[in-house]
């Protein structure tokens, strides 16, 4: 096992995922390598002017520790089961992924890895409680941009994320699903037989090591990963408590195109897409609505003719019908999927599909450079455009602010994107909550992406006042 990849490994288990803290120690000393490296003593504050009094803490904790047991059975585990590693220093690492603020460190993949730097990636998202026209219009979009040329990702959760995939894999196409676990762990369990069909020409991705359980704090986390693959998302049904509208979030924060489809006007089912829609998303009647978006920047993968001839037959429905069924693809409810009764308590071969799948070589100690805006991204990305760092980097210290402002931070969930408008109300007017924000923003607490949305930083960025910085948890 190279050296260069045991490296990342430890440091992604210690920064965690998620977290802007191993993107900042990365690009402070070039690579995993060096980082794993450099000693708890040799860290100066004066020389990491970007990094806060609780992150120079954190590091010094991490450089203290330089046991790689935990990395190295990961690694063995990984291998065992045929789990690919992929590194930000690895070529096939997706180039869109080394942009995020939050980039990943390490992704575990089963399968057949696409091209991520060269073909047209498209995230179908939904509610996990379809109606009728939800499935139809999913399973309908999934085949349609396949069809077209395009790879459909998603996170084969139950409702319209499955059903989008199939319906891809019925065209022929390539399927990415990205788990909030372990890649080699099926969450939901009804999806097995879709897991499978997913591996044969396409992969799962996660940046959680093999055997990683499913947990609901990992998908918010996840869903930054299958907007940052992509060079759009579209949201096919969402109710306003859809976590697939925390995928809308990401993408428009990450500078992504957002499509949405329109829905019944007073239909709870589609209050979240309609309200995208009102606040900016492209409208997506039909997969070809992307597809012409993306025609002339992708001309070697996009074929919009093809995508018109596969949505032109009168047969959709029954083919999504008699696709869905055949996977076992269902949905929250036990009355909203095709498949209803097919398991029968009848006992499953839990075999793992997929086999093993060669190791890319890594370069020891070769620099990599995440969050960077002048990273050379594929086709059709846009880049985030960010406030500079102050030159004296600011305790973000809230006992001192006035009440508004504290109001206003702790209505933003850490790491979730916000506009300003969806803080309003409560006695808090447009004017509080944009004057906050700005205050809140120069203070390093918040971040302003693409759209007008705006990111509270997780705690493992901030400074909070009376502490030494330690990390309790």
């Amino acid at each position: 096992m190279a050296g260069d990849v045991i490296s990342w490994i430890w440091l992604a288990e210690h920064v965690g995922a998620g977290s802007s803290l191993g993107v900042k120690l990365i690009n402070h000393y070039g690579s995993a390598r060096r980082v794993y490296e450099a000693t708890a003593d040799s860290v100066n504050a004066e020389e990491m002017r970007d990094f806060n009094s609780r992150e120079i803490s954190r590091t010094k904790k991490i450089l203290s520790d330089k046991s790689t047991d935990e990395a190295e059975r990961i690694a063995k585990n990984a291998e065992k089961l045929g789990v690919r590693i992929l590194v930000p220093s690895d070529g096939d690492f997706p180039k869109s992924l080394k942009n995020l603020r939050d980039a990943p460190l390490v992704l575990y993949t089963v399968g057949r890895l696409p091209h991520f730097n060269r073909d047209l990636f498209v995230a179908v998202v939904g509610t996990r409680k379809m109606s009728e026209y939800g499935r139809n219009s999913a399973f309908s979009f999934g085949y349609g941009l396949a069809a077209g040329g395009a790879r459909v990702v998603s996170g084969m959760a139950l409702g319209v994320d499955s059903v989008a995939m199939t319906g891809a894999m019925e065209a022929g196409g390539v399927t990415v699903a990205v788990f909030g676990c372990g890649p080699d762990v099926v969450y939901p369990k009804e999806h097995r037989d879709l897991y499978r069909a997913i591996l044969r020409d396409g992969c799962a991705i996660s940046e959680y090591p093999p055997g990683t359980p499913a947990a609901g704090f990992r998908f918010p986390v996840r869903n930054r990963i299958i907007s940052g693959l992509c060079t759009a998302t579209a949201v096919i049904e969402a109710s306003f408590g859809s976590g697939s509208l925390i995928t809308a979030r990401y993408a428009a924060y990450q500078g992504r195109t957002v499509f949405a489809l329109p829905g019944n006007v007073g239909s709870s089912g589609a209050a979240g897409t309609n309200a995208l829609l009102k606040n900016g998303a492209l409208v997506a009647t039909g997969p070809e609505d992307i597809l012409s978006e993306y025609e002339f920047i992708y001309p070697h993968s996009v074929n919009l003719t093809a995508a018109r001839a596969a949505m032109s037959r009168d047969d959709l429905p029954g083919l999504a019908e008699a696709s869905v069924r055949k996977l076992s693809v269902s949905s929250r409810g036990a009355n909203n999927y095709y498949g209803k009764g097919t398991y029968g308590g009848a006992a499953r071969d839990d075999s793992k599909s997929g086999g093993g799948v060669d190791r890319a070589e890594n370069k020891d100690g070769e620099s990599v450079r995440l969050g960077d805006l002048s990273d050379d991204l594929p086709p059709g990305f846009t880049r985030v455009k960010r406030p500079d760092l102050p030159e004296e980097p600011k305790r973000i210290d809230l006992d001192m602010r006035d009440e508004v402002n504290v109001r206003v931070y702790n209505l933003m969930t850490p790491d979730v994107p916000v506009t300003a408008d969806e803080l309003v109300g409560g006695g808090l007017s447009v004017s509080d909550v944009l004057s906050s924000m700005s205050v809140l923003e120069l203070a390093g607490a918040i971040e302003a992406g693409a759209g007008g949305y705006y990111l509270r930083r997780g705690s493992d960025d901030l400074s909070w006042p009376g502490s030494d910085g330690d990390d309790k948890n």
